[in-house]
Parts: structure tokens; C-alpha cells; sequence
């Protein structure tokens, strides 16, 4: 961005009310009769005066946070205690983040309201960098001399924008609507999101409108941990799309409401979001302060790419730090579980990774097992195994380094096998599941634990157990002197997830584990500033913003098998800026089963790439494929890393239809200045036409480009005109198959 705006200023009229600008996002609040209220949204940065904003009144819920404690919903009987404006500075990668995001030249705002009848003080952060993105969350503080338990927090709610008519009065509909059709049908709002959950089907986006009735989107709670926590709201009649995330990695909820009001002749959208658990969340001690999480929301007039666009300029901006530029979008490979881990194999796979162009090389799981063991079953006795590796972990690296790679270790650090010696020993570090009061009565704790659900995820609500935790990664980062560090968290669908017993509650575990986890990996991001910090979940079972902002880059499915490959690269690149999305080609994870090789990997080329494995130990390799992997390595390293920090992506097929998609996938990649591009055309399963026609987004019409079609290596010389409004038309004959044009400026 060139050019940004903040702003925050107080005004009484009549009620104290507070306005906040940021880019041409606009959104004001006010403390009307005991309630922070919101008083409506506007995409064209402008703030509107008191008769025009939303009467807080007409709705039965108006509040702008929902926080109950005690039983009790504070929605009411706040007292304006303070209100402070300050700037702030975003800290050089690496600093520790154990607090929330600060901003260069960013504006935030604190307004501290007290309860006036309990002893509850809270107080509201939002925060402005210019982006049309907005972050808020809430410091809640318990002021008496009990224990106060927390069932909701959610930091933002309220009426998002009211509507005066709709779609069954605008003439939308061809023909009268009946009673059951209006209901169904009229709404001027719909919501996209991740409508899968599963694993293997991140990203899988969609729209769904939004009834007159409510509307919930949950996960790692009430659904499965494999969806992130986004949305993309629009408004089908005014063209505003609000947009959010939740910076949060345990069970969330977002939810809609779309009601009639008064009347029959227009809508209002009402919402909330936040964390998600069996109450209480948390129990806060007499005199603690606790901070919900981050929620990320902001609204844009414009398109789809416009509103993605937003969003990642604000991510980059204020929530996830810059990458070193030491080691910023280096191409990592490596050797997992997929096949048993020898020395010999591992200095084959060196061989060929350094072949292809990998920078970095890192060993994947079973490094720890002896040989033939389960690496699932053993995790938590990070020691090397001498039966599978007599010299240790030093030649590999010694090797890796003078093959000028970067050497990494995989770690599924939060969690402990029943096999490993940790388990038998500290049975009672292992967290417990709400079910683990009927399972424990004959049998140990820890079978208890394990066949409760909770598959091995240790308890770091305990101090002693987190500090263990801790020590085990940094010791693992010292004594192999790793350049690249990467995380995992293979534990299933948790659900309810576990609890610990406080004050005389039953808390549930989410808020205080992720307290305990964003701050460990905080100190060890800080401590290690050399070191490559790579998250992982199982694939893509925790990619939200509260997580992802301590790692360089994260890791999105464990899917790597076209056509679902797209996809997920497909949504995932909308919900995080693409230099942070990791993807996979080669034979992991089986994603050599279908699709021509160019398919593969040109789909890499829009995101963050990783190589793997391409042949048996034992074969020589295939000079035809090595010499289309480093074209696309090739092609990434010289025309696609260096836009990538600033890049933009178009999404040019934003919903992709079928649990195997069909039709054409298209994406494009293009520099913030628009001097160079790239699309890929990739036709899914069939049915698809044979032709698709492109027309560039990202580009100057002003400009004169070479466009490269990489399929037959021919170039020519193009107006940027015909590139952005007639289009190129690409015809391919067969399901699977990809075209990918380079276009860069030659004035």
C-alpha cells in the first residue's frame, strides 16, 4: 500500500460514542445507557452522525462483546471508566509476541469500562494500521476476592448493517415470490467460509446465504479441527464484504442472524465471534487478568480479490511478523515416515532434494523409534535412536550442509506415545479428557487418557509440564544445531478437549493451554532467530493467526492428491498471504497418484513450495522429470520469491465445485507494482470445457508484456489491454492438466 489511514477520535452526542477510521473502513461505538454498543459499519471511510447510525435499541442484543461470568450476562450497566489513544511499533521478527500485536505507526485505542454492580472490569483494545482490517480483543479483570468463572467471552458482537429493502421488493426475482420463497431465498446476505472440516479437505470454499434465522459456523468444538476460523461476509443489495478471523487455535464459533426488524421491508445482520468451550472458559484468580483472543473484522467495498487482498495487507502488517530475510521463502524437502528411515536412504533423498534445488533438507518422524517402530506410538522420548542411526544425526547434517542446504527436525512436541518412556513415567502429565472420571476407575490413568480421546496431547495447564516442553524444543534446537524447526500436533478431533480442576471448577482446558502454548513458542521464535520455524497440524489442523504468527510458514493439508490439491491451495491462500502456505510435491503423502507432473508442481508456484521424495532408493533417476522439477523450481526462485512478500493473488475460481472438484482451477500471482505476473490454468476433473478465457487481473493495461506460455516455451509481445480485458484463451484437452504463463513488463 502506498498511501494508509488511522484514526480514532471521541465525541459526545449525546451519548459518548467512538469512532474509528482506518483505510476506508469505518466503524463507531458507543456507551449508550450502560451498553458498549455498535453503531453501524461504512466501507467509503465515512463516519456517520447521530441520527443516522443504528439504533441500539431495536435489538435485543446491540452489545459490541458478550461476556458472561458467573451465570451472568454483563450486557448492561457499564460505567465509562477511561479511554486512552496511543501508537505503537510493530518489534523485529523474532522479539516475543506474549502480549497481543503492535504496529508501526498503528493507533490503538483502550476504553476501560467498569461493571456497576459486579466486581468485573474490562477493558475493550481496538486496534487500527491502516488497513480496512480492524483487531479487537478484551482484557477482562476480576476485581473481587473470589474466583469468577468465565462461560463466554466473545470480544466482538452486535449489528454488523441494517438494510431498508431487500431482494423480494428490489425486483430481483423475475416473478412474485410466496410467502415460503421470500423466507428462503430474499436475504440479501450470504456468508463464505471452509464449509469442510474434515482432514485432507482444508480450504474448501463456498458460499452459503444466510437464512432470516441463525446461523452458526463452528470448529475444533462442536465440528472438526480442520477448519479455519474465516469468513467472508457480503451484501448482495449495498456491495459492502465484511471479512474475519479469529486469531485462535482451540474450539471457536462464529454466528449470524439475519431478522426482519419491525418490518417486513428490510434486515438487519447481527453477529458474534469468539471462543468456544464447555464452560466455565476460564476461571479468573481474585485480582487476574485474562485477554480473549484476537478478532480480526473489517469491511470493503469491492471485489472478491479486493477484500482477500485487505486481509492480507493487514496480516502483514500487524499480526505476522516479517520473515528473516536470511532464510524468507527458501525451498525445504525431506524424508518422513512414508517409507523406513536408513542412512542410506536419507543420503539418497539428500542427493536428489539437492538435485531438484531444495535449500533446505529436513527429517521428518521416526528419527527418535528404533527401527521398524511406530513413530506415532514413541513420540514424547526425543533421543536420538542409535539403532537406526549408529553415527547420531550429525552426518546427515555435516552432509546436508556441504550439499549447501539447510538442515531441520520435525518435533510433535504437545504430545507423548503410550510406548514412550515420558507416558510411564509422568502418566500424570498427560491431559484429561472429561470423560476420564468414569474411564479411570480399574485401569492406569494414562490408558484411560489415551482411550478417552485425547490421543497423547500433554497438559500444559501445569507449569512443570510445559517448562518441560519447553526445554525439550530448545535443547532439540541447540544440540542438532537446526537452521529449520517444524512443529506438529497429530492429535484427533478433541472436541470438548480436556479440563483441569480450578477453584473449585471444572475449567475447560482450550484457554489456558494456548495461553501456556503462544507463549513457549513466542520465547523460542525470540531465542532462536536463525532457526526456520515451520508449523504443522496433522496438515492443516491449525493454521489460524493465532498460531501461525510465531512460525514462518505453516503447513495447510496433508492432501497433496490432485484434483483436491487445488482446492485447498485454492482457499488456503485466501485465509493467509501465500508466502506463508506451504504445499508439497513429489511422492509424500501419495501426491504423485494423479496429475501430470507440470500439474503438480506449478500448483506449488502460487504458494510456499516443498519437495519430497521422486524415486525408490534403488532407481536411478528420471533425467525427463528432474528436468521439469527444476523448471519449476526454477520459475519460483527467479520470477515468483521475490514478489512474493508484497504479492497479489487472484482468485479467479474462488469456489471450485465437488468433494474432487471439476471444471478449471485458476490462479494468479502478481507483483504489488504490476510489472510481472503469473497464472496457472489447471483443469480439474471432468466434466470441463476445453477452453478457458483469461483475462489478468493483476497487471497494467497501460503496459506492454512478454508473456511465456510455459507448455511450449513460446513467448510474444502483448498490451497489457488485451492481457486485461480480452483475455488469452487456453485450451486444454484432458482432466489433470495445467498451462502456466509468465508475463512480465518490457516498458
Amino acid at each position: 500500500m502506498t498511501e494508509t489511514f488511522a484514526d480514532i477520535f471521541l465525541s459526545n452526542d449525546p451519548d459518548p460514542t467512538i469512532s474509528y477510521r482506518s483505510g476506508l473502513a469505518a466503524y463507531q461505538e458507543s456507551l449508550s445507557r450502560g451498553q458498549l454498543v455498535g453503531r453501524g459499519w461504512n466501507g467509503s471511510g465515512y463516519t456517520n452522525p447521530e441520527p443516522e447510525r443504528f439504533d441500539a435499541s431495536s435489538h435485543p442484543a446491540p452489545q459490541a462483546f458478550w461476556v458472561e461470568i458467573d451465570g451472568q450476562l454483563l450486557r448492561s450497566h457499564w460505567q465509562w471508566s477511561d479511554f486512552a489513544l496511543s501508537r505503537c511499533h510493530l518489534p523485529a521478527f523474532g522479539e516475543a509476541q506474549t502480549s497481543h500485536t503492535k504496529v508501526e505507526n498503528g493507533l490503538k485505542a483502550v476504553l476501560e469500562l467498569r461493571h456497576s454492580v459486579r466486581p468485573v472490569v474490562v477493558r475493550v483494545h481496538t486496534l487500527l494500521d491502516g488497513t480496512p482490517i480492524l483487531t479487537r480483543w478484551l482484557e477482562i479483570e476480576n476485581c473481587s476476592d473470589q474466583p469468577a468463572a468465565l462461560s463466554t467471552a466473545f470480544p466482538w458482537s452486535g449489528v454488523l448493517q441494517t438494510c431498508t429493502y431487500d431482494f423480494a421488493l428490489s425486483g430481483r426475482h423475475p416473478r412474485p415470490l410466496s410467502e415460503a420463497q421470500i423466507d428462503d431465498e430474499a436475504s440479501p446476505y450470504s456468508v463464505g467460509y471452509f464449509i469442510d472440516t474434515h482432514w485432507g479437505n482444508e480450504g474448501d470454499f463456498d458460499w452459503r446465504a444466510l437464512p432470516r434465522a441463525g446461523y452458526r459456523i463452528d470448529g475444533r468444538y462442536r465440528r472438526g479441527r480442520h477448519r479455519h476460523p474465516f469468513f467472508v461476509l457480503r451484501n448482495h443489495q449495498g456491495g459492502e464484504q465484511f471479512v474475519g478471523t479469529l486469531a485462535w487455535s482451540g474450539g471457536y464459533a462464529f454466528e449470524f442472524d439475519v431478522d426482519d426488524g419491525d418490518s417486513r421491508e428490510g434486515s438487519r445482520l447481527w453477529f458474534r465471534a469468539g471462543p468456544d468451550g464447555p464452560a466455565p472458559l476460564r476461571v479468573i484468580a481474585p485480582g487476574e487478568t485474562v485477554t480473549t483472543p484476537e478478532m480480526h473484522l473489517g469491511v470493503v467495498i469491492g471485489d472478491f480479490d479486493d477484500c482477500i487482498h485487505a486481509l492480507h495487507d493487514h496480516l502483514r502488517t500487524s499480526v505476522i511478523p516479517p520473515q528473516n530475510p536470511e532464510h524468507a521463502g527458501l525451498v525445504v524437502s525431506g524424508i518422513g515416515p512414508e517409507q523406513e528411515l536408513t542412512p542410506e536412504l536419507i543420503f539418497s533423498e539428500i542427493n536428489a532434494c539437492a538435485d531438484a534445488g531444495a535449500e533446505v533438507f529436513l527429517i521428518d518422524a521416526s528419527w527418535y523409534t528404533p527401527p521398524h517402530g511406530s513413530w506415532h506410538a514413541t513420540v514424547g522420548d526425543w533421543q536420538v535412536s542409535f539403532e537406526r542411526f549408529p553415527g547420531g544425526l550429525k552426518p546427515f547434517r555435516d552432509y546436508v550442509h556441504g550439499k549447501g542446504m539447510k538442515f531441520g527436525l520435525w518435533m510433535d512436541g504437545e504430545r507423548v506415545g503410550p510406548e514412550s518412556r515420558i507416558a510411564r513415567e509422568h502418566p500424570e502429565w498427560l491431559a484429561r479428557p472429561y470423560s476420564d472420571f468414569a474411564l479411570s476407575g480399574n485401569r492406569p490413568l494414562s490408558q484411560a487418557q489415551t482411550e478417552g480421546g485425547l490421543g497423547g496431547m500433554i497438559d500444559l495447564t501445569r507449569p512443570e509440564v510445559a517448562e518441560w516442553m519447553e526445554s525439550e524444543i530448545d535443547r532439540l534446537i541447540v544440540e542438532h544445531e537446526l537452521d529449520l524447526f517444524r512443529l506438529d500436533y497429530n492429535v484427533g478431533n478433541i472436541g470438548a478437549g480436556a479440563y483441569s480442576e480450578q477453584s473449585g471448577f471444572i475449567e475447560n482446558a482450550y484457554w489456558r493451554y494456548y495461553e501456556a502454548v503462544y507463549g513457549i513458542y513466542a520465547r523460542l521464535s525470540a531465542r532462536h532467530k536463525h532457526v526456520i520455524f515451520q508449523n504443522c497440524a496433522s496438515g492443516g489442523a491449525r493454521t489460524d493467526v493465532g498460531m501461525v504468527r510465531y512460525f514462518d510458514h505453516t503447513w495447510v493439508t496433508d492432501w497433496q492428491i490432485a484434483p483436491r490439491a487445488f482446492s485447498i491451495t485454492n482457499g488456503m491462500s485466501m485465509a493467509l498471504p501465500p508466502e506463508r502456505v506451504d504445499r508439497l510435491a513429489g511422492m509424500g503423502q501419495s501426491g504423485q497418484r494423479t496429475a501430470e507432473l507440470d500439474f503438480q508442481f506449478r500448483l506449488q508456484l502460487f504458494v510456499h513450495p516443498s519437495l519430497n521424495w521422486f524415486h525408490l532408493k534403488d532407481a536411478a533417476p528420471n533425467a525427463v522429470q528432474q528436468a521439469r522439477i527444476r523448471n519449476a523450481v526454477r520459475i519460483y526462485k527467479e520470477f515468483v520469491r521475490p514478489i512474493h512478500p508484497t504479492s497479489r493473488i487472484y482468485h479467479h475460481t474462488p469456489v471450485v465445485k465437488g468433494f474432487e472438484p471439476r471444471g478449471w482451477g485458476v490462479l494468479e500471482l502478481a507483483s504489488r507494482d504490476r510489472t510481472r505476473a503469473v497464472a496457472g490454468l489447471f483443469r480439474l476433473s471432468d466434466p470441463a470445457e476445453p477452453e478457458y478465457l483469461l483475462r489478468f487481473r493483476g497487471i497494467d493495461p497501460g503496459r506492454r508484456y512478454r508473456v511465456t506460455f510455459d507448455n511450449s516455451s513460446e513467448s510474444c509481445e502483448v498490451d497489457g489491454w488485451v492481457l486485461s480485458r480480452t483475455g488469452i484463451v487456453s485450451r486444454l484437452e484432458t482432466a489433470l492438466t495445467s498451462e502456466l504463463l509468465i508475463v512480465e513488463a518490457v516498458d
